[in-house]
């Protein structure tokens, strides 16, 4: 597993090939999940793929072709042999877009084209996306980001997109937004793994809006190019290709918009953006999670106000239960306690029984607490240190158990909201 060189003209076969031809013989089997994936590159000069190593770490295997783009769209035979297509593309160049838009359309939806651009910026990007590629890649990239790209094309390439295509269909994703009674109890850690859990039933957003320590992307080993800061930036353009050219895809079908990679002023997000922001998301996905800092703000309740579900996250002890108090405090003064449900994070279960007494601190809270999440704190450390998900960390674990509960629980809650009165 690695790269191998070929030209368009005389490719190198693969060792082990005695059909020779292409990299791969037509009717071969594409990557299929536990597989390698195959991928083309096609650079405009050479030197521009990952190392070697790290693509086989990544489970991929990756054929670099010299071409020019247009050649490629005239009638290119590897449309049929790879899982995608990643292309070196200069956006400015009218001659290379119509010719990507061509290959996009020639591939139909077979295999994902994805684009590869020397100096990304988020207008590159949304015009990439609005030609049909499955992704965008800024150069360099390394092979995380690749399969991180190339990966939904195990399930299915996204079909092209013709330029008379009506706008993205209009949804009424739910929000559900999620706040710490504390620091350090556990929010982006919950939130980002019911996301993971959600996504095998839904098309699940999260916004990453703590502008200064945000790590929901972290946390799931993404690599983000493109931010929440982006989109401050072209808050006149936001619309739903925009957010989608930042949403970067997790393997789950999580996609998460990044938290800005500089520490930004909390009070650089206003309540207009916000307000776009989130009533465009709630049209790109059917379920949207928001990830807040620990400050109330007027950008912070008009999230709230905004969401049709609270999660507000503490534990069990002493300043976790007074914070907690005083955190709903201000969500009664703002009207939004009706939204509120209450998660006891890192509850410890006896050995033999799930039963936890939680008279005393609800007694404290003045309110019941809806939700336990079991105390599994190597399980969560090592999800979030390596970037990986609670199921393949610890697949039966009582914690991943816990919040498959509360997934169904609040997807409950959300279905009752849409219920016709």
């Amino acid at each position: 597993m690695g790269v191998e060189q070929v030209g368009l003209e005389a490719p190198q076969v693969d060792k082990g090939d005695p059909a020779g031809g292409l990299p791969w013989r037509k009717g071969e089997e594409r990557g299929v999940m536990g597989g390698p994936l195959k991928v083309i590159l096609i650079p405009r000069e050479a030197g521009k793929a990952p190392d070697a190593d790290q693509l086989a770490q990544a489970g991929i295997l990756l054929h670099e072709q010299l071409a020019d783009i247009a050649t490629i769209a005239e009638n290119s035979p590897l449309l049929g042999e790879a899982d995608a297509l990643v292309v070196e593309i200069n956006p400015a160049n009218p001659a290379q877009m119509e010719a990507f838009d061509r290959l996009v359309h020639l591939a139909g939806g077979e295999v994902g084209v994805i684009a590869a651009v020397d100096g990304l910026t988020v207008s590159s990007t949304r015009a990439l996306l609005r030609a049909g590629a499955l992704d965008v890649l800024p150069i360099p990239f390394t092979a995380d980001e690749l399969r991180q790209a190339v990966e939904p094309a195990r399930r299915a390439a996204r079909p092209a997109t013709p330029r008379t295509a009506p706008a993205v269909q209009r949804r009424q994703g739910r929000l559900v937004a999620f706040i710490g009674a504390l620091g350090g109890v556990g929010t982006t850690s919950i939130a980002t793994q019911l996301g993971v859990i959600w996504a095998g039933t839904s098309r699940v957003g999260l916004v990453d809006l703590d502008v200064q320590f945000g790590s929901a992307a972290l946390s799931l080993d993404l690599k983000p190019s493109l931010t929440v800061g982006n989109l401050m930036e072209n808050a006149d353009r936001l619309d739903s290709e925009l957010l989608q050219s930042v949403a970067i895809r997790h393997s789950s079908g999580l996609e998460v918009i990044p938290a800005p990679t500089d520490m930004l002023p909390i009070d650089a997000i206003s309540t207009d953006f916000v307000d776009q922001l989130l009533r465009t998301a709630s049209q790109s996905f059917d379920v949207v999670l928001a990830d807040l800092p620990m400050v109330w703000t007027e950008w912070t309740v008009r999230v709230l106000q905004r969401a049709d579900a609270i999660v507000m996250v503490t534990n069990l002890s002493v300043p976790g239960i007074y914070q907690a108090r005083r955190q709903l405090d201000v969500l009664d003064a703002n009207g939004l306690m009706n939204k509120l449900q209450v998660v006891a994070n890192r509850v410890q279960y006896g050995m033999f029984s799930s039963k936890v007494d939680l008279s005393e601190p609800e007694a404290a809270l003045g309110r019941k607490i809806e939700h336990k999440v079991a105390n599994d704190y190597p399980a969560m450390s090592a999800a979030n240190d390596e970037g990986r998900t609670l199921k393949d960390v610890r697949g039966k674990s009582r914690i991943l158990k816990d919040l498959q509960q509360l997934s169904e629980r609040l997807s409950e809650t959300l279905s009752a909201i849409e219920a016709p009165q």
